[in-house]
């Protein structure tokens, strides 16, 4: 009989980790947050990273939505049935798509017991369980992981300022 999951936040309030603290509680279970990875969970999160790094998000599909447009204009066919085909392509699957955030920190945050040689994606979707069960804000677990992926906090940084930057355009142009 599989064991019944229980909700042990009251469902009302999101809880956040505190950052530079290692161990934390979900679902009753105690989690450690540790810089001691094996080589095939190291080759996980390399994979993930590119995920994170090169994530599709709304700008980019508005930016090739009009840059399609522009192809049709100039009856472009071959460069706009690439775009099309990339931009089904990396949202083929999108519910049923893991999140990169959430299976990056799965490879360096481990429950009390746990194996830490390897992967198990059964474990991995439970730990994740665990972790929305308990209420715990998904931005705690992408701070985790910005700060873990070389380079990426920078960047995104940088995507934050051009964002502000188009705001600002956009709002002096009104």
């Amino acid at each position: 009989m599989e064991e019944e999951k229980t909700k042990t936040n009251d469902g009302t309030k999101l809880k956040s980790l505190t950052f530079g603290e290692n161990t934390f509680e979900a679902n009753g279970k105690k989690y450690f947050v540790e810089p001691q990875i094996s080589s095939e969970r190291f080759a996980k999160m390399q994979e993930l990273e590119i995920e994170l790094s090169f994530g599709f998000n709304y700008e980019h599909h508005f930016k090739n939505l009009r840059k399609l447009k522009e192809n049709l204009d100039k009856t472009n066919f071959v460069d706009s049935a690439v775009l099309v085909q990339n931009m089904l392509t990396s949202i083929k699957d999108l519910e049923q798509r893991k999140h990169p955030v959430m299976w990056y920190c799965a490879c360096f945050i481990n429950r009390e017991g746990e194996d830490r040689r390897g992967i198990d994606e059964k474990e991995f979707e439970e730990k994740i369980e665990d972790w929305n069960l308990e209420g715990i804000d998904y931005h705690s677990f992408f701070r985790l992981a910005v700060n873990m992926v070389r380079g990426l906090k920078e960047n995104y940084k940088e995507y934050i300022r051009s964002i502000s930057q188009n705001e600002l355009t956009v709002a002096e142009t009104k």
